[in-house]
């Protein structure tokens, strides 16, 4: 059984609360999401136990701050092993520089549009998407995070794709507007997809149903 190109969003304040979960998805999935509300809780140690369990982590915490402070940020999230971190592009370009110039080897940069998965997406969004991507193009960001509406036009500047909003069929969209299924989001381009509920929600299915 091949690896689906998943990460498994993490949203909850333990990594105890998941340990089952990861059990089960262990080998099935590629990694695991740690967001702001974990890592506020209990600081690095999950993504250390993560990647001691051989996870590949994407540490979510969306850096926004001055060039020095995100420089320092960076590479303090790769020294405890974290595989991918987000940065705003609002940080502007000499911060993301200072990110993508001085990053450990192990770790990869996702750039952060404004536009987030909860937002609709119209013309003039679409528009500031775009530059924001050129921007983190330009800067060395390794990837971006990208909502699925902009997956066919983002191809062209980023080979790492990261697509949220994603849901099965059958779920509910909750607080998520720009939304689109599993299938749908690798067959537009991207290299990974990030799941929470739709995986809590229907454990059995993404194991042993979902092809992608």
């Amino acid at each position: 059984m091949s690896v689906k190109p998943i990460f498994f969003a993490l949203d909850g304040k333990e990594l105890s609360e998941f340990t089952e979960t990861l059990e089960k998805l262990k080998g099935v999935i590629y990694g695991v999401k740690v967001g702001l509300e974990m890592f506020t809780a209990e600081g690095p140690s999950p993504v250390e136990k993560l990647k001691n369990d051989g996870w590949k982590v994407f540490l979510d915490l969306k850096l926004h701050d001055i060039p020095n402070t995100v420089e320092a940020a960076t590479v303090s999230a790769g020294n405890i092993g974290a595989d991918y971190l987000t940065i705003h592009i609002a940080s502007e370009k000499e911060a993301l520089l200072a990110a993508s110039e001085n990053k450990t080897d192990n770790i990869k940069l996702l750039g952060v549009s404004s536009a987030l998965t909860s937002k609709a997406m119209d013309e003039e969004t679409s528009n500031n998407v775009e530059k924001d991507f050129i921007v983190a193009k330009k800067s060395g960001i390794d990837g971006v995070i990208c909502p699925a509406s902009e997956i066919s036009s983002t191809k062209e500047l980023f080979d790492l794709i990261v697509t949220p909003g994603i849901r099965l069929e059958s779920d509910s969209k909750d607080d998520q507007r720009n939304t689109t299924t599993p299938e749908k989001a690798i067959e537009l381009g991207a290299k990974y997809i990030v799941m929470g509920r739709s995986i809590k929600n229907n454990l059995d299915y993404v194991i042993n149903n979902l092809t992608i």
